[in-house]
């Protein structure tokens, strides 16, 4: 299930940093919070655990302008700024439980804050959700984060398409949020997973099609992390297929990471 906000201000312009996916989770616990704390409190703390691994089973996107074509001003200084209005921010979980806190949460104060820049909320539309197969194209909205951990490797290696394990591994992910969801497991058969990208975008992008992106930007705790920013086509059971869709395709996903949408413009991805 996805909702989109619509955010409207009343600034001439407003600025975020550029690495702002820490501040736009802050407002989704925020705006949880204000339905059930405890609630809010779970799920950031614990999630949804599958043996030692927690999955909180949600994505969002990026904060977009609304309006075809309209693109933030990056500067120089890490900042991003408009004076465009409105904005528009998708939320995507399959947990009904999850978004109807959120709704409740906006009902009780129609105002939210991303840093030190506030908007009011306008409206709160739920989308209704594409024709699920086993061959379908998407677009990615945020990075794709695939990764995994050597043994005597101290830091985990990103993964990227080409890559031997990139297709198990992102795979992998999708059946360990299957049974964090479901409670029980889902057996894949890997013949059947298959991840292509779109190399006619990635070579009008001359390649550059990876995104590094920092969280907790200037705190102690930050990091960096790298992913997959690119449309491609994807042959996989519908059962994982959904699962890509609403939680978001491999990690951090409640981080900003792996949100997608349907690209229903082409009819072929070679």
């Amino acid at each position: 299930m996805r909702i989109t906000l619509t955010l409207s201000h009343r600034n001439p312009s407003i600025t975020l940093p550029v690495n702002n996916s820490y501040l736009l989770s802050s407002l989704i616990y925020n705006i949880v919070d204000r339905s059930s704390s405890e609630f809010a409190e779970k799920l950031h703390a614990e999630g949804y655990r599958l043996q030692n691994k927690s999955f909180k089973l949600f994505t969002y996107s990026p904060l977009f302008i609304a309006g075809k074509g309209r693109k933030w001003s990056i500067r120089d200084d890490g900042q991003m700024s408009t004076r465009d209005n409105p904005l528009q921010f998708t939320i995507s979980s399959p947990k009904s439980e999850f978004i109807e806190h959120l709704v409740v949460g906006l009902l009780h104060e129609p105002f939210v804050s991303v840093g030190k820049e506030r908007f009011r909320v306008e409206t709160v539309r739920r989308l209704d959700a594409p024709e699920i197969s086993g061959d379908m194209r998407f677009i990615a909205l945020s990075p794709i984060v695939c990764a995994t951990k050597r043994a005597g490797v101290l830091y985990a290696q990103y993964l990227f398409p080409g890559d031997e394990d990139f297709e198990r591994v992102l795979c992998e992910n999708l059946c360990r949020k299957y049974e964090a969801l479901h409670g029980r497991p889902y057996a894949a058969d890997n013949s059947t997973f298959r991840f292509t990208l779109d190399q006619d975008y990635a070579d009008r992008k001359n390649g550059k099609i990876q995104k590094l992106i920092t969280i907790k930007e200037g705190r102690p705790d930050e990091t960096k992390v790298k992913g997959l920013l690119a449309p491609f086509r994807l042959e996989a059971p519908p059962e994982l297929m959904e699962i890509g869709y609403e939680c978001g395709f491999g990690e951090k996903n409640s981080q900003g990471f792996g949100m997608v949408k349907v690209d229903t413009c082409r009819t072929d991805c070679k």
